[in-house]
């Protein structure tokens, strides 16, 4: 379902400038500190071009961060069509664009082993946003040492792909919180000092593409996922 004219109800549920600027503050503060890093001059070749790739990677991050704002409001069919699309496409594509920021944070993505899988009905760049704000999540709040699960799951008429986390176990209390949340497309915190935006994000993202998004409570963390309908066809990796 895609986006006509917003009304009042529809404004309200919009997070506000506060939630988006506490989601940019961290970035943009550690971009300050590499950049004051690189400009002193007390770097070995090594640190500095090492600080200069995180650099770009976290500025890449914010970016995208700010783009896809722009889109939450101006979700149109003409804009973001609906296609045949391989989720495993969506996985490779971000495997080679989130891999460095795993190893910035110093995790383990397990990605996918399906072999072949069905087309979703899905617009690849809204999808892989949504996918990629659930690994980035993932990324903040997993333990060390711990990888983050990619899966596809196939099912009667629709496609399930999940981000598994193994993170700080979440109360029953907070669990169905996060659940009304997402119910109702609110900005949804999944942690403490998470402003919640990019789930939120996700979730209207999702409904552009008429699908649904949720998440299943662990004892050592969550599973956020996308349910998507199939197209019907089939594809190879």
């Amino acid at each position: 379902m895609s986006r006509g004219i917003w009304n009042e109800q529809d404004f309200a549920k919009l997070p506000s400038l506060s939630v988006a600027a506490h989601e940019l503050k961290s970035p943009i503060t550690l971009m300050r500190q590499l950049a004051l890093a690189i400009q002193s001059g007390e770097l070995s070749p090594d640190e500095e071009r090492q600080f200069s790739d995180r650099l770009v990677m976290m500025s890449d991050r914010s970016l995208q961060l700010v783009n896809d704002l722009s889109h939450v409001g101006n979700l149109q069919p003409a804009l973001f069509p609906l296609e045949p699309t391989n989720p495993l496409a969506i996985c490779r594509s971000l495997h080679a664009g989130i891999s460095p920021m795993a190893k910035m944070y110093g995790r383990d993505i397990i990605w996918p082993k399906n072999r072949r899988v069905d087309l979703v009905s899905a617009n690849s760049r809204l999808l892989g946003s949504v996918l990629g704000n659930f690994i980035d999540n993932a990324l903040k709040y997993s333990q060390e040492n711990m990888p983050i699960r990619v899966k596809i799951i196939q099912k009667d008429g629709s496609t399930r792909m999940v981000v598994r986390d193994h993170g700080p176990q979440i109360s029953l209390k907070e669990y169905r919180r996060l659940v009304d949340e997402m119910e109702q497309l609110k900005s949804i915190k999944t942690r403490p000092d998470s402003s919640g935006l990019g789930v939120y994000i996700a979730s209207q993202f999702a409904l552009a593409m008429g699908a649904e998004i949720g998440l299943i409570r662990h004892r050592d963390g969550v599973s956020f996922y996308i349910d998507l309908v199939k197209s019907g066809q089939l594809s190879w990796l």
